[in-house]
């Protein structure tokens, strides 16, 4: 399994992302980001995994902020929009070519899974960010017992479904692990064990993602959480990391 952590979201190519439905998942992101990060005009993003580069473009007309996208596959996906505020780059997340505390805000959406060395990730990300800065990261859950409702992809339904039995292809086998190339992602309990050796501060923003991204089902979201069943309902994980601010 390569780094390819950019050319696909799930089992799908990322030819196949809806501009609106990417739109509207990081509009629900920055809800969510802007209750643990105050911007400065100066501050600078970090978008790591852009992929086609929609998503840095997205974040940032949104944050109204200086917005760097890196991917390790932007010359082969023949990316070439470049702006004073948006600028793309090719790295490897593993070894990202910038300066120590680099970067106020780094978002990872749907990234981490696709990292053989998923660990370096996580530290390159802190050692990049500044002092109090924020990363926002998410992936799939894999305790999940489905999956691919939400996709910010083109699919017809037919697709989900056969995305799904693909999950269950590689948990029957005893391989629905990222390694073996399964859209597996991490449980809460993985993540939160590796991240807090490297974060000094972690919130879980699941279920307020749930609760903001399907405003209509409230009640059911908020009896799962009652029940407990969000860890194999919740299709997805999500978290803000924080980097500790100097002591003044």
């Amino acid at each position: 399994m390569n780094n390819c952590y950019s050319t696909t979201i799930g089992y799908s190519p990322l030819e196949n992302v809806d501009y609106e439905k990417m739109l509207h998942v990081i509009k629900i992101n920055k809800i969510i980001i802007d209750e643990y990060y105050e911007s400065n005009k100066n501050d600078t993003i970090l978008v790591a995994g852009t992929g086609l580069g929609q998503e840095a473009i997205i974040i940032n007309k949104e944050f109204k902020l200086r917005t760097i996208g890196v991917d390790l596959h932007l010359k082969q996906l023949g990316l070439s929009l470049e702006s004073q505020e948006v600028v793309f780059q090719k790295h490897d997340l593993t070894t990202l070519g910038f300066r120590k505390n680099a970067f106020a805000l780094v978002c990872c959406y749907h990234v981490l899974e696709h990292v053989v060395d998923y660990m370096s990730v996580l530290k390159e990300f802190y050692r990049v960010l500044k002092p109090g800065g924020v990363l926002f990261i998410g992936f799939p859950n894999k305790n999940r017992i489905i999956s691919y409702i939400g996709t910010s992809q083109k699919v017809s339904e037919l697709d989900r479904i056969k995305w799904n039995i693909n999950d269950y292809k590689y948990k029957l086998r005893g391989k629905f692990e990222n390694k073996f190339g399964a859209h597996a992602g991490f449980t809460e309990k993985e993540f939160l064990k590796d991240a807090s050796s490297v974060y000094d501060t972690i919130y879980s923003v699941r279920e307020k993602y749930m609760l903001v991204k399907y405003p209509l089902y409230h009640k059911i979201i908020r009896y799962l959480i009652r029940i407990k069943l969000e860890e194999i309902v919740f299709p997805s994980n999500y978290y803000i990391c924080i980097k500790k601010a100097l002591s003044l």
